[in-house]
């Protein structure tokens, strides 16, 4: 049976021919996708974008299909990274989920090729956020608790093992909401009102999770 975290296995694990032209064709895919989205994607254009035939493209990636799922699988890549990277630099365990929590909305609620799909061609991509969000809010709630686990074993928080998943979805929930409905009166799209946000509310909750 697949497990839900699968889709993050598979995006960290997952490999493009490592070689200039690809990074060449995902960054062309990228930009095609952001300025026109996925409807009118062709690999004709792509080709045209990044300078190369569609014999070399097709070389790296056979079908359309295979280039739009490297695609996304590099994205979400980018994404894990640069968030891990931002949680692990923080010294305390309020930093890293206030710090790792504004890199997410900040990220997604910034993305434009998200956004491009969400406002223009909703049907590509909001069922899977929405009434099909399943396998993804089991992969960030996996990611999320496996994180909170870590800081548990540290001994920096105490928390029920029961508990974790729970906390862990309601992060995710969050997150995935300020994404969906951009409009919110939550101080979301500044440093400053980010770091009200955290102090009233996301800091405290932490605090009562200290040993």
């Amino acid at each position: 049976m697949m497990r839900k975290d699968d889709l993050l296995q598979r995006a960290l694990s997952s490999a493009t021919p490592g070689d200039e032209n690809s990074d060449r064709i995902l960054g062309a895919a990228l930009a095609q996708a952001e300025d026109f989205g996925l409807r009118r994607f062709t690999v004709d254009d792509v080709a045209r974008r990044v300078g190369l035939s569609r014999v070399t493209i097709y070389r790296y990636f056979p079908k359309k299909d295979q280039l739009l799922n490297a695609l996304i699988m590099r994205e979400l890549r980018r994404f894990l990274t640069k968030a891990d990277a931002v949680i692990a630099a923080q010294p305390t365990p309020e930093a890293k989920l206030v710090e790792g929590l504004k890199f997410c909305v900040t990220f997604l609620r910034n993305h434009r090729l998200l956004n491009r799909l969400l406002r223009t061609e909703p049907e590509f991509i909001l069922p899977h956020l929405t009434v099909k969000a399943g396998p993804f809010l089991g992969a960030a709630r996996n990611w999320i608790a496996g994180l909170m686990r870590a800081e548990i074993a540290a001994g920096q928080l105490t928390l029920p093992d029961e508990d974790i998943e729970a906390a862990a979805e309601l992060l995710a929930r969050t997150v995935l909401s300020l994404v969906l409905t951009p409009d919110t009166v939550l101080p979301v799209d500044s440093a400053e009102g980010q770091q009200r946000l955290a102090d009233l509310y996301f800091t405290p909750i932490v605090h009562t999770l200290r040993p």
